[in-house]
């Protein structure tokens, strides 16, 4: 206790010191923990599926679009043909609107063919899944509800089983119910996964008939796969290969097709990796800064107490109980510091969950994970406490003649322990310029992307998502709501314009192939693909795209008349570079999936609109043809509404004006297009945020290095300075001494950190935009940047320095 005691003092008596390496160990322990947190949530924690290593994705591999979605035929003769797969089953999005119950609400869930619970090992936790004569057609009246909707809209209700509820106007028997956790795999037109738990409202059958199962040029579906047990992926990757040249020598279709055979898990995370990854390396950076910056305090403090300890063994304290004292204040240390730490990760995980973009998955996984604290607690508390014990033991039995005879007068410390100290400062140094440098190129990175031109104008307007039931399944019905819903919110004060399409400008989700009337195509060519988006006539004018040439689409232009389109500018550089789009026709092959009952191949392009960011603003601009929504309807559609206050005043409003054409009829995924530009750079935002960040705590941490280490090396010199002074030296001589001194390792630093930089920031290479990774203007910048800062450390100790009276230096004992 009398120990506890006075290391309590020893703290209090130093107050700056101590403050300091509380809060450097509470950013250490903190920032890692939040971090590591985030990643193991992520990436590590397993999959809520039945030996989920052994489940992997299938893709085709198309030349012209790289990773793509599946043909009904290739999915079924993938499923015969192959050897290495315990089954194989594909899956697709599924829409329907639930009524009865309480208020319509529109559903995301997905379709599933035979074996797909199998495969990917998921049972219901209540009920059971489907019956094989269930993905018959015409058998398949049966769902699963996902637990969220289970408990949203029956309240957890164990009476839910074998109940009859209306989905797009039909009756569906539930038939169980699946737990928490478990992630929907949606297949996206650009060979992706969308995902999260809150999307998956219900499963149900995938049936085929003969003909769609024959299909092999409409690529919509998504196929999971279960390995067989001592089946690697290089051997599921191989046979596969081996299937996909048989299939491309069997059928044209085929032509230059691969497979991807990709791990289950990276389909989830494997985009966002890359960014956890950089974030996890970047504030381990920062722990090792924060150790390396509480070893340099702890050191220069027990240098200071040199003397203290001779006196102390000359009163009789034995070894042991010097080595006790500073064991104890370290340990002390250490603990405030991991109070403050632990605090701070809290609040860190906490922050993080609200700044992350929500399309992240398995962020509900995330929380503080006690491995992760564990070790950064014991990575701090072993810093804190090897370097409160190795000078401890090394004064713990001093030289007391010549400590005691020196009075404290001792002009420098000892070499070694001095080349240690210097050699952390520059170490700090180094660290600190490859983060600074790091989060200097997102920033620019983030700032150009910032300024990029979407091509529309995203202000004040509002996207709602409104798909119809089955009962509109005919193209007439179609264009009736849609032409009524038209005229009712047109009337709504404040509106403007209103328009439906396909997707949004900075949405695609539709690829699809056409051929160019007049140009021969090339005997066994797979055709020509581009974006594809049904329109109102009013589309551009909501959206705010101009119009380049010709015309664009009016109320004409509906299925009595001939079919007409509109392109973008990346589609006549594409396919008309040399001359006039304008009056050209293009066909859409058949069989079609929009418009079965009717016979409108051929279109007109009437006009060009200027190119849009529809695949977001780091990507290049695809491709696109428009077509009117009357000659393509689909049930499927956004309302797009522009108007002349804050879009979503509206929203009451508009509900309304859907439920007068169809009381029945829900509306869902109600956003401003100024949120879906904001959400579309969230990650790259959230990336620079965070290096920026941990870049500051970097230099921050370093420049109290140097701050801290030539503000001991001053006064341990006080009588040299003194000296210097009275033999004539000036104010300027003692403080190039003491900035050459600090300087020299904070140069040393840069130039390690600048090589280190230019070898790590590859790494950051797929999270920049318009920028490389070696940009010598953030390199120069961050150079001048840390130049700065370091002399300002440097000058405070030096200025101190060249204030020193000579006598009262000569006098000090």
């Amino acid at each position: 206790m009398q120990t506890l005691r006075y290391s309590f003092r020893m703290l209090l008596k130093n107050p700056v010191v101590t403050i300091v390496a509380i809060v450097t160990l509470a950013l250490g322990i903190g920032a890692n923990t939040a971090i590591f947190s985030v990643v193991n949530g992520v990436l590590f924690q397993p999959l809520n599926y039945q030996n989920p290593d052994r489940v992997v994705a299938l893709w085709e591999n198309v030349p012209q679009h790289g990773r793509w979605r599946v043909s009904p035929a290739n999915f079924f003769d993938w499923k015969k043909q192959n050897t290495v797969f315990q089954d194989v089953s594909a899956y697709g999005g599924s829409m329907m609107t639930l009524t009865g119950d309480g208020e319509p609400e529109q559903l995301q869930g997905t379709s599933v063919s035979a074996g797909y619970f199998g495969v990917v090992g998921i049972e219901p936790i209540r009920g059971r899944s489907f019956l094989p004569e269930e993905y018959e057609i015409g058998k398949g009246q049966v769902v699963v509800l996902g637990y969220n909707l289970w408990q949203r809209r029956y309240g957890g209700s164990e009476n839910i089983l074998n109940k009859s509820i209306t989905l797009d106007g039909r009756p569906y028997t539930v038939v169980g119910v699946m737990g928490q956790g478990i992630y929907p795999v949606r297949p996206t037109t650009t060979g992706h996964l969308a995902f999260g738990e809150e999307l998956q409202d219900y499963w149900q059958p995938m049936s085929f008939d003969a003909g769609w199962a024959a299909v092999r040029s409409a690529h919509v579906l998504g196929v999971v796969a279960r390995l067989k047990p001592n089946v690697t992926l290089a051997q599921a990757t191989a046979e596969m290969n081996t299937i996909g040249a048989r299939l491309e020598q069997q059928f044209p279709e085929n032509k230059g097709e691969g497979i991807i055979v990709n791990a289950f898990i990276n389909e989830l995370v494997g985009d966002v990796k890359p960014a956890l990854v950089t974030l996890m390396v970047a504030v381990g950076l920062v722990l090792l800064i924060a150790c390396a910056n509480i070893a340099g305090l702890l050191l220069a403090q027990h240098a200071a107490r040199s003397k203290e300890i001779a006196i102390r063994a000359a009163l009789g304290a034995n070894r042991l109980k010097l080595i006790r004292q500073f064991l104890v204040e370290g340990l002390l240390l250490s603990l405030m510091g991991a109070v403050a730490g632990v605090g701070l990760a809290t609040f860190g995980v906490q922050l993080l969950l609200k700044l992350i973009p929500q399309d992240i998955p398995r962020l509900n996984l995330v929380r503080i994970d006690w491995r992760v604290l564990a070790f950064t607690l014991g990575l701090s508390l072993f810093t804190c406490l090897i370097f409160a014990l190795v000078p401890a033991w090394q004064t713990s039995r001093p030289d007391l003649q010549t400590t005691l005879e020196q009075g404290g007068r001792t002009l420098s410390p000892g070499t070694g322990r001095l080349r240690f100290r210097q050699s952390l400062v520059i170490f700090q140094v180094s660290l600190a310029v490859m983060l600074v440098i790091g989060a200097g190129l997102l920033i620019k990175s983030y700032w150009l992307l910032r300024k990029v031109d979407p091509g529309f104008q995203p202000a004040q307007v509002l996207s709602v998502g409104v798909t119809l039931p089955a009962k509109y399944s005919k193209p007439d019905d179609i264009n009736r709501f849609f032409e009524q819903l038209n005229t009712n919110i047109s009337n709504l004060p404040g509106v403007q314009y209103v328009s439906i399409a396909y997707d949004h400008p900075l949405q695609t989700n539709w690829i699809d192939a056409f051929e160019i009337e007049g140009r021969v195509q090339p005997k066994g060519d797979r055709g020509l693909n581009a974006n594809f988006n049904p329109i109102s006539p009013d589309y551009f004018s909501t959206v705010g795209t101009r119009l380049v040439s010709g015309r664009t689409f009016t109320a004409q232009d509906d299925h009595s008349h001939p079919g007409v389109a509109i392109i973008n500018e990346s589609f006549v550089r594409h396919y008309f570079p040399n001359e006039n789009a304008i009056g050209r026709h293009i066909k859409v092959f058949q069989p079609s999936r929009i418009w079965r009952d009717q016979n409108l191949t051929s279109f007109e392009i009437v006009g060009v609109v200027r190119d849009v960011k529809s695949s977001g603003l780091q990507a290049e601009t695809d491709p696109t043809y428009f077509l009117p929504a009357a000659q393509a309807p689909l049930q499927d559609m956004l309302l797009l509404v522009r108007t002349t206050a804050d879009p979503t005043s509206i929203v009451p409003a508009l509900r309304k004006a859907v439920q007068e054409v169809d009381p029945n009829q829900p509306i869902s995924n109600i956003s401003t297009m100024d949120k879906i530009v904001s959400d579309s750079i969230a990650r790259p935002r959230l990336n620079m945020m965070l290096m920026g960040l941990f870049g500051a705590l970097a230099l921050i941490l370093a420049m109290v290095g140097i701050y801290g280490l030539l503000s001991y090396a001053v006064a341990q010199r006080t009588q040299e300075m003194g000296l210097r002074m009275a033999l004539g030296a000036q104010v300027a001589d003692v403080l190039r001494l003491v900035l050459r001194q600090g300087m020299t390792l904070a140069l040393i630093g840069e130039a390690i950190g600048l090589l280190g930089a230019f070898a790590l920031t590859r790494v950051l290479q797929k999270l920049l935009f318009g920028v490389t990774p070696t940009d010598v203007s953030i390199f120069i910048a961050v150079v001048g940047v840390l130049t700065t800062t370091a002399l300002l450390a440097c000058y405070l100790p030096a200025r101190r320095a060249a204030k020193v009276d000579p006598l009262v230096a000569l006098r000090c004992d």
